[in-house]
């Protein structure tokens, strides 16, 4: 055989193997994530032993990655795209089977524990969704301290399983050849590391003047509402300062106080033609004890129709309108994926290209336009408010970008040494120097395992910070040659992201995804003038 029909029949042969174990994996992960019990947490590993078992052969992994260094040979651009897709899939779960094992239980023991886990605050459980109501409207200082804590008990439990983890992913990092797992998480996400630094150096520089005068004003309004001289964490709207606060003359949360959010979600995504009333049915959407308190899409398995459902813990307000219409938004991109291509391509082009049509989509939340097309707000209501508005979405942009720098800086550290002892230290450093938050004096505690990101979805943050900057030049595009107004409203604007990016799925990388869906490369430049 040459080597194309070769190649073919692999792929013919791996993915009757590949498609099962793929859609285990997934079911098992959402029921662990919607009861939280011992039971779904076994078969959550279970399956991912079984599925990193299909990537254990050494000779397997051979032949994938000769095909893959005599690529560029291969006539056909799909066979190519799907060697690369599947060299680097093989090449994620290479090492040490008993350590794959340890981390496929760990990782499911951490999300059972992020899953279960509740604070106390007035000697009551209280979940992510109370804590977070009592950082947005509490005027008790001593109430809020209490719930922030509440907020970060969660990493004295997680604290050692999270170093071993990291510990694990880099043993296997360097056995691969790599100075450690975030340089191969990176390499394996067709991540540059240093093209990357040189964009979130450049939004850090970018957004150094203008945060420090938005936490300045931030900070004066905090310490005459709270009769303070210093602000604290607690003070701040959420536990990791990574949303913008209500300012003192709009209150967004009021919009959506007697609202349905659910079709609100429908509404905005019959505007662009994106049926979601299917994923809709399938989800998992109103809090509950056991289920976990996070937000996610996921795709149980490549089979058209695809089965595509939403977990959140919906409350009335706009943090949770901006997360349905996020979440949905990776559920369209999921949903209208092309079935005809091959099996390794019917997914996302990246992480960042599906955090961006999610990112797009969640910032309709407070967008005037959206607000009284969709929400109903009225014209008199928004008159009123719309500079107000304009600048909560600029700090919203500003405050995200700090929180993820701290983000993307720290899990740096953690897997240079994640033994170091001073680690607590290390995670207050950056987020004073970053985000301009003073540390609690005297506090040494593992604030950074509060973050369920850091134990289960590590090296995940820049993704969502390139998927802003695709966002920006994405609608930027869209409303100047496509719908010449907001693309909320058009039809259009639905028929050509499913065109141009959801239909063609993972047939191409992220650059040239980008490159063709905009008319450009990636560029900073539109996502940081919404900033400043």
């Amino acid at each position: 055989m040459n080597s194309s029909t070769e190649i073919e029949t692999f792929l013919r042969e791996f993915e009757k193997r590949l498609a099962p174990a793929e859609k285990r994996v997934s079911e098992a992960w959402w029921t662990l994530s919607t009861t939280g019990t011992n039971e779904a947490r076994n078969e959550l590993v279970e399956a991912g032993n079984e599925y990193n078992d299909l990537f254990a052969s050494s000779d397997e992994f051979e032949r994938v990655g000769s095909w893959h260094e005599g690529r560029d040979v291969l006539e056909n651009p799909l066979l190519r795209r799907q060697v690369e897709v599947l060299y680097r899939t093989f090449a994620g779960r290479q090492g040490d089977p008993d350590v794959l094992h340890q981390i496929e239980e760990l990782e499911a023991e951490a999300s059972a524990v992020y899953g279960n886990h509740r604070g106390t605050v007035g000697g009551q459980e209280a979940g992510e969704n109370e804590v977070r109501g009592i950082l947005r409207a509490s005027d008790d200082e001593a109430l809020r301290r209490e719930a922030w804590e509440a907020s970060k008990t969660v990493g004295r439990e997680v604290e050692g399983t999270v170093r071993e983890l990291a510990r694990l992913r880099n043993r296997l990092a360097r056995e691969a050849g790599y100075a450690d797992h975030y340089h191969r998480s990176l390499d394996l996400q067709d991540v540059d590391a240093l093209e990357l630094a040189g964009i979130m150096d450049h939004l850090q520089s970018a957004t150094d003047a203008p945060f420090a005068e938005l936490k300045r004003g931030l900070d004066e309004g905090l310490r005459t509402r709270f009769s303070v001289d210093t602000v604290m964490p607690w003070h701040l709207a959420d536990p990791f300062f990574q949303e913008p606060p209500e300012s003192a003359n709009l209150d967004v949360d009021r919009y959506f106080a007697d609202a349905d959010l659910e079709d609100l979600t429908r509404k905005t995504y019959d505007a662009l033609g994106l049926d979601v009333r299917g994923v809709i049915s399938r989800s998992d959407l109103h809090e509950r004890a056991g289920k976990s308190q996070h937000a996610f899409c996921i795709s149980v398995g490549r089979e058209y129709p695809y089965d595509v459902r939403v977990l959140a813990n919906v409350q009335p307000g706009a943090y949770w309108m901006n997360t349905m219409l996020h979440e949905f938004g990776h559920a369209v991109y999921d949903r209208h994926i092309n079935p005809r291509l091959p099996y390794l391509l019917r997914t996302y082009s990246h992480i960042c290209t599906t955090e961006a049509i999610a990112l797009l989509m969640g910032s309709l939340s407070d967008d005037p336009g959206w607000l009284r097309k969709v929400a109903g707000v009225s014209e008199e209501d928004l008159r009123g408010n719309l500079d107000a508005l304009a600048a909560r979405r600029r700090t919203d942009g500003l405050i995200f970008t700090r929180w993820a720098l701290v983000m993307y800086r720290f899990e740096q550290l953690l897997y240079e040494d994640p033994d170091r002892e001073d680690l607590n230290e290390a995670w207050w450093d950056l987020v004073e120097r970053i985000q301009l938050v003073e540390r609690p004096p005297g506090r040494d505690e593992p604030d950074w395992a509060a973050k369920i990101h850091v134990a289960v979805a590590p090296v995940y943050y820049h993704n969502y910070m390139l998927g802003n900057l695709i966002a920006a030049q994405l609608r930027e595009y869209l409303e100047k040659y496509v719908t010449r107004g907001p693309f909320y409203e058009s039809e259009a604007a639905g028929r050509y992201m499913l065109e141009a990016i959801f239909g063609p799925g993972a047939r191409e990388n992220w650059r040239d995804t980008v490159l063709r869906a905009t008319g450009e490369p990636l560029d900073p430049a539109c996502f940081i003038r919404s900033t400043n």
